[in-house]
């Protein structure tokens, strides 16, 4: 095979025809208003909220794969028209983006989020008195050149989206981008708020983090490690629905050893769940280390034991174990935002220009479950998709929405 025959293909001429969602566009005029004043200045044409507009566009446009792509989609008159925008420069898009603050954007999301819906959850999740949410984080694999994204090693890039995710409205609640390897728990710490019920994998046990939330007048439900060492102080009897929930064993503990500064010094309810063997769907992924952890991935498949903590002493074992399996909702919302909005491919270097894209694609998911009423996902961005592209009329959308609700509602029973 010659050299000439392993290059790949060149990329199609982006034409005016291969865009669309220029009507869902139409609904969103002022909502970036708050962001013109960022960094103003009087020789400056490109504007925040003209960038972000652009990068909303580029969601909702498969077309557009690039940050050069979306650069060129601006110089098409419909495209203005449309967005309320200006053409803009490559060398513009580049550069002023250092200078744009995300956490203008944070207060736009924050914003939509607390106008967001509640979506049905299972009925016993309703008396927890608590805003149930899921503290977890994600990398987006960068560039060798974004030295700032430093991950395991040198050679490894990427930036960490650490995500609060509230179950109940089915969207995340709080974003902060970072770099690769920064701690979980101490960002969490950072911005605990009271009247929550944060529900978090192994990554985040740390008694000082435990300490923290329960300070700040929430509480936590955390999967903890093999090797935990407890002082059990009360057995629990089992009821039926623990038993048939896959509990194995209710205990009140202390957590830690009492020689060592790294104890618990309060009582905690600890649970052990038997999750059953099931047949592996899909292709096996590689078991290895997971980000900068010392564990390893289990192999697919096989049984195992949950160990649960919380210091929630009133919930019975059951409702514990349901909770921590709602914090699976945040692993789908991960595979959306970089399957489906695209935020596997980062259109800027910065660290200030991957936190907008982030917040772009927040705000998309959002817009998206406000337009069409349900909860955003792969099916539904495809169906809204063809329609904004004309091949679905509005009694078929409407239909195929519906449609939709009836299996979205079947699933929370």
């Amino acid at each position: 095979m010659t050299r000439q025959e392993n290059n790949p293909p060149p990329t199609p001429e982006l034409r005016e025809e291969h865009l669309q969602a220029y009507k869902f566009f139409e609904r969103l005029h002022g909502l970036f208003d708050a962001l013109r004043p960022c960094a103003r200045h009087f020789n400056r044409k490109l504007h925040f909220d003209e960038y972000a507009l652009g990068v909303l566009f580029y969601f909702f446009n498969p077309a557009i794969t690039s940050l050069r792509g979306l650069q060129m989609a601006t110089g098409f008159k419909k495209v203005r028209k449309a967005l309320g925008i200006r053409r803009m420069s490559l060398g513009s898009m580049s550069e002023s983006v250092r200078l744009f603050d995300p956490d203008l954007l944070a207060s736009v999301f924050a914003g939509l989020v607390e106008d967001a819906s509640e979506r049905k959850v299972d009925r016993r999740l309703h008396g927890l008195r608590q805003v149930l949410t899921v503290a977890d984080g994600t990398i987006l694999p960068a560039l060798p050149r974004m030295a700032w994204a430093v991950w395991l090693h040198e050679t490894d890039r990427g930036a960490k989206a650490h995500v609060q995710f509230e179950v109940c409205k089915d969207t995340p609640a709080h974003v902060e981008v970072t770099e690769g390897n920064a701690s979980e728990a101490r960002h969490l710490e950072a911005s605990l708020e009271p009247g929550r019920l944060y529900v978090m994998d192994r990554g985040y046990v740390d008694f000082d983090l435990f300490r923290e939330i329960v300070e700040a007048d929430s509480s936590f439900v955390v999967r903890m490690n093999s090797n935990t060492v407890t002082e059990t102080v009360e057995d629990i009897p089992l009821s039926e629905e623990a038993e048939a929930a896959g509990v194995r064993t209710d205990r009140i503990v202390r957590m830690g050893w009492k020689g060592s500064r790294k104890k618990f010094d309060r009582p905690v309810r600890f649970v052990e769940v038997h999750v059953p063997a099931r047949r592996p769907r899909g292709l096996a992924y590689p078991v290895k280390k997971v980000s900068s952890k010392k564990g390893f991935r289990r192999e697919r498949g096989k049984a195992y034991t949950l160990r649960i903590a919380t210091d929630r002493l009133d919930l019975p074992a059951d409702v514990i174990a349901l909770i921590y399996q709602y914090r699976w909702r945040v692993e789908l919302f991960f595979r959306l935002l970089k399957s489906v909005l695209g935020c596997r491919h980062l259109l800027s270097d910065s660290i200030e220009g991957v936190g907008i894209q982030v917040y772009c694609a927040l705000i998309a998911s959002l817009l998206l479950a406000e337009y069409t009423g349900v909860k955003p996902s792969k099916r539904l961005y495809e169906l809204f998709a063809l329609y904004l592209q004309g091949w679905v009329a509005d009694d078929e959308l409407a239909a195929a929405l519906a449609k939709l609700r009836r299996q979205e509602e079947k699933r929370a029973v």
